[in-house]
């Protein structure tokens, strides 16, 4: 391994320049999470600046008041055999569970077994070309050329579905070489087997923060980052409270910035944003190679599991194209009366306008549709739901990321470091094909720690 660069093997130089840690990180998300807790362990001093009230970004898992079960509000699945994600739940005693029951399709009110039909979305999926930068071009352009044959009509619909959902894209913004790369990461990990954490996601967070000895890194909650001013090998932060009081400054030599896409695109003067002192041309104009998706997601939980009696087996997930929510799944082999509604790009846009409980009351009628039972049925049923706004949320601004058409390139310059100084994480800035993860948000935070540690790799 190579060593530490000088500067951060003498931590009394540092204090005795004024500065009061190595390095600043903003965002105590999974990313930022993994770039302190790699800092402090090199022997670094970190501070980790966190707008909300909690650890763990758009990882929230709720327990308690009447769930039966941890249920998760944002990121809920272990996408792949992930041995640096597996390795963080054994060191919180949190178990796995894959998700193994069965898979439906309803369309046009007909059930399908998914096995029956997603094939026909892989072979045109398979289709997907490697192209060269300059011939980039939309998922909906790829449909209309290389897979306008009459035969693959079902298989566009559902592949189109499958990219605004997954992605949270809008297919005729994503860019096939990023959807090339995505495909062939997962085909890698095994990212067809799904698991979740049992006892919350949450267990990730803070398995990170507990690798931080607390003479090494901290995290300040409630610590809006505003302001960014920084020269070559020295930065400062402005932040405020909750409650709009000051806080900080903070100072360091280096700046972390694992903060969600969505804000990092906020103009200056939008709740959250973080203004950066020069502004980083380079990087302002890689923003716009990415989008970030909106998901709106919803929980409830029933006096009981009512839908075992639709389906002959153990249901996990079902699709639901045509449906305001395009996806259902219960967390099964957990048994639990839990059901998740998911939609994804366009299809959360559409309901983007509606209020909470408008949410939960378009999510109920498309159930009873699914379910052929009556409305009245579900009300007497449902015993509690909940739901985070991420797209509302002003320290996230969305769900997740994806590569705009010719986006790559920007993504590579956005993750990469400004004057050996400033250092960007978050899985926006994942370049391995896992952006929109959890594992692209862990394997991009200790990407960036490394740079710190030892220069931006070769």
């Amino acid at each position: 391994m190579a060593t530490a660069r000088p500067a951060l093997q003498n931590l009394a130089s540092t204090m005795a320049s004024g500065l009061t840690t190595d390095a600043l990180v903003l965002g105590a998300g999974v990313s930022g999470l993994a770039a302190a807790a790699r800092l402090a362990q090199a022997g670094c001093t970190v501070r980790v600046l966190e707008a909300r009230d909690r650890i763990g970004g758009r990882v929230q898992t709720v327990r308690g008041n009447g769930w039966p079960v941890p249920v998760e509000l944002g990121a809920e699945f272990v996408m792949g055999r992930i041995p640096a994600l597996f390795s963080l739940a054994r060191q919180t005693g949190t178990p796995l569970v894959e998700l193994v029951g069965s898979r439906w399709l309803s369309r046009a009110g007909q059930l399908a077994r998914s096995q029956h039909v997603l094939p026909q979305v892989d072979d045109l999926l398979a289709r997907l070309p490697a192209l060269a930068p300059e011939q980039d071009q939309s998922f909906e352009q790829f449909l209309a050329t290389t897979c306008a044959d009459d035969s693959l009509a079902e298989a566009r619909t559902l592949a189109r579905s499958r990219v605004e959902s997954y992605d949270a894209a809008y297919p005729e913004r994503a860019s096939i070489r990023a959807l090339l790369r995505e495909r062939t990461a997962e085909q890698q990990i095994d990212g067809d087997r799904i698991f979740r954490m049992a006892t919350g996601y949450d267990g990730v967070a803070l398995a990170l923060h507990a690798r931080m000895s607390p003479d090494r890194g901290s995290v300040h909650l409630e610590t809006i980052a505003t302001e960014v001013h920084w020269t070559p090998g020295a930065v400062t932060v402005e932040a405020r409270g909750a409650d709009g009081a000051p806080r900080g400054p903070f100072y360091a030599r280096y700046l972390i910035t694992a903060l969600p896409l969505g804000v990092l695109q906020a103009p200056p003067n939008e709740p959250g944003a973080v203004r950066f002192v020069p502004e980083i041309a380079r990087i302002t104009e890689a923003l716009r190679g990415l989008e970030m998706g909106n998901v709106v997601k919803l929980v409830l939980a029933f006096q009981e599991r009512f839908w075992e009696r639709a389906f002959p087996d153990e249901l996990s997930f079902l699709s639901t194209p045509d449906e305001p929510f395009q996806a259902w799944w219960t967390g099964y082999p957990v048994y639990a009366p839990v059901l998740a509604a998911w939609a994804g790009g366009p299809a959360a846009d559409a309901l983007a306008g509606l209020s909470r409980n408008q949410r939960v009351d378009r999510a109920l009628e498309s159930l009873a549709r699914l379910m052929g039972l009556p409305r009245a049925d579900l009300d007497r049923q449902l015993a509690t739901w909940e739901a985070h706004d991420w797209a509302a949320d002003p320290f996230a601004r969305g769900a997740y990321s994806y590569v705009r058409v010719g986006g790559i390139a920007a993504q590579g310059v956005l993750a990469s470091p400004v004057d050996n100084t400033l250092f960007f994480a978050g899985e926006a800035t994942d370049r391995g094909g896992y952006q929109a993860t959890v594992h692209g948000a862990l394997f991009a935070g200790e990407r960036a720690a490394d740079e710190v540690l030892h220069g931006p790799r070769g």
